[in-house]
């Protein structure tokens, strides 16, 4: 994701230089367009608009291409970087020496316990080298041992040579100069415009420095600074991150005495070397958020629990918000300058967001699935973590690259963290019914089902959110704030030209977590698969059904209050309580089992949307009149899509709630609520104009 993130970062030097070498011809095509699509089409204002976007998309394209090649940069000093730092590194422990035979084979023993393909090349650094490392281009990893090791007891030997192997059976040694590059890259492409701004300044004869105290360069230098400190926080996160994955690989199935060794010894030597320092030195706190290795302490406390693993943490997702956020914006300004003009111009929403989505999922959505695998009863997201996701994504869209020299989008920072933040809260609830399915013999963080499932449940549930907060924060942004009301609720649902995509995400969900609700029944089959799927099943369905007869019920009493209204409103009245009887029967579940109702509320709240639709359907069509047309498809994917609206506005809410087990009073409580909640939701909506929007 840092990776990606840097890469789309780069486009602004791209465009900062595109600006000072072709800014004025830039301008000036533009304008001739303009003026070409008055003259032609001085009365038809949508005419002279598509006339303006056809004549400009050439300029435009070649703006997004010159824009592109700071991204260029980036990759190719990543690129150059994966193949130089670790020969250097090599050179400075060198000169390399092969290792003993009886080394040799225990390094291939080693290497099969971990399951590697093929032994990579085992050499012994030169004297007074003692640091054991694993370099070498991508594809051919070296492993150089100290050139101690043949000093060292069996025990330690074995735990080095385990940890050295398990960076190469994780695939993580390209990380470390992926990292390394990646800050070097990301300095030299962000100083590019910089150095171009004062060479051109100097040529001119003016002052450099009186310049650069413009807003616009300060802005930048505060943006600069913003990702410069986010590369290097994201390093030493993956730096740290895997030394603790590879101690847990080492010691997968054998005995932990060595590397504890190795890790106490350590310890007792960073100790007496601290107490020999000066009085005064750095922080200790800042010294481990600088360092590229964790400390020894650190290393044994992730290896006391007996299944050790390591847990998504706050600052991992404070970092991924970040990153998330600066990537939406990027991907946004490259489609509206890209796809304008084009066959993907109705998709300059749902591209970005797609795109921004796939990488919070890779980056954190699987992380909080693993978790929930390792321990299904504990939340995979904690508070301290939905928070610091919220306020990541903030801060991302306050130091937006594509705005800069221009006051903060305060639109989307009050919209997309809330939308990043009931993703997350969704994922989670997925991940603990997925957990709850697998049985506890084939619980493995490692398996590709696992990835698999958890990285198509967050890309849907990312991409649909951020889409969605994307068309809001747009709407927002043309100074809607005046007319805003409670039916622009209805423009992201009802009315988004999405609503097809975002029915089908949420059915597939609803049947995802039903299957795994039924699997979990089945997982255990020694007290009785029927009795359990029963048990399962009940609460839920029972809610489903009465919220979808009391919305039904109070349709039907209030009939005669809408004779004034046409059919098309009509239809859309309907659309609207389907949904609603989904939402009361998702604060039904929640009412009684507080956040641990979310779970079976994935699948019943569409159920109860469906069942509503499909029976106001069979009457409208079977009363339907000449002139009169029902567009079947939306009229079932319009409430779906306004139920994901409208359940998005409770999950937060509900999620923080105490998880509780039904009581035996639930079974007739929560359908009593439920047909309640969605009679009295369908009344506000039938008796009222609410929804109605007036412009």
């Amino acid at each position: 994701m840092l990776v990606g993130v840097l890469l789309l970062v780069s486009v602004l030097p791209g465009l900062l230089v595109h600006n000072q070498i072709l800014g004025l011809s830039w301008a000036k095509q533009l304008q001739d367009c303009s003026g070409e699509a008055e003259r032609r089409y001085p009365e038809d204002d949508l005419a002279r608009g598509l006339e303006a976007i056809r004549c400009g998309k050439r300029v435009q394209q070649r703006m997004t291409a010159v824009s592109l090649s700071g991204s260029a940069l980036v990759l190719l000093i990543s690129a150059g970087g994966l193949w130089l730092l670790p020969r250097r590194e090599l050179r400075r422990a060198g000169p390399l020496e092969p290792v003993a035979e009886g080394m040799r084979k225990r390094v291939e023993q080693a290497a099969r316990d971990l399951r590697l393909r093929s032994c990579p090349r085992i050499a012994k650094a030169a004297e007074g080298w003692e640091e054991p490392f694993t370099a070498g281009p991508p594809g051919a990893p070296v492993v150089v041992l100290p050139a101690s090791i043949d000093a060292e007891a069996p025990e330690t030997a074995e735990a080095i040579i385990r940890h050295e192997l398990a960076h190469v059976a994780a695939g993580d040694v390209g990380l470390v100069w992926l990292a390394r590059s990646a800050l070097a890259a990301t300095l030299a492409v962000l100083a590019l415009p910089v150095l171009g701004f004062a060479w051109e300044m100097n040529r001119n004869g003016l002052d450099v420095w009186d310049a650069f105290l413009q807003p616009l360069w300060l802005d930048y230098a505060g943006r600069f600074l913003l990702i410069l400190t986010v590369v290097v926080a994201v390093s030493q996160m993956v730096l740290r991150s895997r030394e603790h994955e590879a101690d847990i690989m080492a010691v997968s199935g054998q005995s932990r005495e060595g590397l504890t060794v190795v890790l106490a010894d350590a310890e007792l030597t960073q100790r007496i070397n601290a107490a020999g320092r000066r009085r005064w030195r750095t922080p200790g706190q800042l010294r481990y958020m600088l360092a590229n290795h964790p400390s020894p302490a650190q290393r044994m406390k992730v290896l006391q629990p007996p299944h050790p693993h390591l847990r998504a943490t706050w600052p991992e997702a404070a970092v991924t918000g970040l990153l998330g956020a600066l990537a939406l914006n990027q991907l946004g300004w490259l489609a509206k300058t890209a796809l304008p003009g084009t066959s993907l111009a109705p998709y300059f929403t749902l591209i970005p967001a797609l795109l921004a989505g796939l990488l919070m999922a890779l980056s954190w959505g699987t992380h909080m699935w693993q978790d929930a695998v390792r321990d299904p009863k504990s939340s995979p997201l904690p508070a301290p973590a939905l928070a610091a996701l919220g306020s990541g994504t903030a801060l991302g869209m306050l130091g937006r690259f594509d705005a800069v020299g221009s006051a903060p989008h305060w639109n989307a920072v009050v919209v997309v963290p809330p939308a990043v933040c009931v993703a997350a809260a969704l994922s989670a609830v997925m991940a603990r019914t997925y957990a709850s399915a697998v049985r506890p013999e084939r619980r493995r963080t490692q398996s590709w089902g696992l990835f698999v499932a958890a990285l198509v449940v967050n890309v849907a549930l990312f991409a649909g959110t951020l889409r969605t907060a994307y068309e809001l924060w747009s709407l927002l942004d043309a100074n809607m704030w005046p007319l805003a009301n409670w039916a622009w609720l209805t423009v992201l649902g009802i009315h988004s030209p999405h609503s097809v995509f975002d029915a089908i995400a949420v059915c597939f969900l609803g049947l995802l977590a039903l299957c795994w609700t039924l699997s979990n029944a089945s997982a255990h089959p020694d007290s009785g698969i029927a009795t359990k799927v029963t048990r399962r099943l009940a609460l839920p369905s029972g809610a489903a059904l009465a919220a979808a007869v009391g919305t039904l019920a109070e349709r039907w009493v209030s009939r005669y209050d809408q004779e004034h209204v046409d059919f098309v409103s009509t239809l859309l009245y309907d659309r609207m309580v389907g949904a609603a009887a989904g939402l009361a029967c998702l604060v039904a579940l929640c009412s009684v089992r507080g956040r641990a109702g979310l779970g079976p509320a994935m699948w019943a709240a569409p159920l109860t949307t469906l069942l509503v639709t499909g029976v106001l359907w069979t009457i409208r069509c079977h009363n339907l009149t000449s002139g009169q047309v029902i567009s079947h498809v939306n009229y079932f994917a319009d409430p779906l899509a306004q139920l994901a609206i409208l359940g998005g506005l409770v999950v937060i809410p509900l999620a923080f709630l105490p998880a509780r087990q039904p009581a035996p009073a639930a079974r007739i409580l929560v359908p009593c609520l439920g047909a309640l909640g969605a009679a009295v939701l369908t009344a506000v909506l039938v008796r009222t104009d609410c929804i109605m929007i007036h412009l």
